[in-house]
């Protein structure tokens, strides 16, 4: 089982709820999240998988919901600008995203330069950073992240200067944008909201540039996403696969997107979640 989500959230659990109640959380669950697997959904809702096939399969039939393979999003013409906020965002895939942090925290080498973008699983990298006590030179657009890796004397922090996003804690906006064009750091650790068929996707305009910007001011681009991430494409395209250099994952990963990303000639690494 997953760790239990933040107080600050809504509890989802539920017990003995009837069908028609327990279909009305999961309706709830994907207002707030946008897209969601069943193995997610299994955690937050303390549901048998056997059920919430059953109750997202009837959800679809209504046209209430969109099927995915594992999961289930908001209907198709909503989805792809469909943004969770920060927190609804931290709620998803806690114990994958701390394992994914982890593995590309023990990637860093000493005295590096590392940008590090917005993002939970980022968030988690950066935390395990810190915990390495290792020293390097840090840049990013996230003020959680910027916090989090101060907490380390042997780190130098720089942040990107910008427009302050609302209701979030990332920094957007040309004169970030222009900042990082004169930069060449040695590693960037990147987020995203979707990968389809190759393709990084992201809901906001101004985050997707920002990604762009980024990923064009490091020599080794890694991408830090867990297995639900592979889903219907959003709004904006970022990059295609062909521009990043590494992918963390946790294990879940279907194995048809393994051997895809592998194909493609990508350093794949498959990070185990457990206990």
């Amino acid at each position: 089982m997953s760790a239990p989500l933040p107080e600050s959230a809504p509890s989802l659990a539920v017990v003995s709820l009837l069908p028609a109640q327990r279909r009305q959380r999961i309706v709830e669950f994907l207002r707030r999240h946008g897209a969601v697997t069943l193995v997610q959904l299994e955690q937050a809702l303390e549901v048998s998988v056997s059920t919430l096939r059953r109750d997202l399969d009837s959800l679809a039939a209504e046209g209430v919901i969109d099927r995915t393979h594992g999961g289930a999003l908001l209907r198709q013409q909503g989805y792809t600008a469909f943004e969770p906020d920060s927190v609804a965002s931290s709620e998803l895939s806690p114990r994958e995203k701390r394992a994914i942090g982890t593995a590309a925290a023990a990637a860093l080498q000493p005295h590096q330069s590392v940008i590090f973008d917005s993002g939970s699983t980022v968030l988690e990298a950066a935390r395990a950073a810190v915990a390495r006590g290792l020293p390097f030179t840090a840049v990013t657009n996230d003020l959680a992240i910027a916090q989090a890796l101060g907490a380390s004397p042997q780190v130098q922090v720089h942040v990107f200067g910008g427009q302050l996003r609302p209701g979030s804690q990332t920094l957007v906006g040309e004169q970030l944008i222009e900042a990082a064009r004169a930069i060449q750091a040695d590693v960037l650790l990147c987020g995203a909201h979707a990968i389809t068929g190759g393709i990084i996707t992201e809901t906001s305009p101004e985050v997707a540039a920002v990604k762009r910007a980024l990923m064009r001011a490091a020599v080794s681009r890694r991408l830090l996403v867990d297995a639900s991430k592979f889903r219907p494409r959003t709004f904006m395209q970022v990059a295609t696969l062909d521009e990043v250099d590494e992918i963390y994952c946790d294990d879940a990963l279907p194995a048809d997107e393994a051997e895809h990303l592998r194909n493609l000639g990508k350093r794949l690494t498959l990070v185990p979640v457990t206990g």
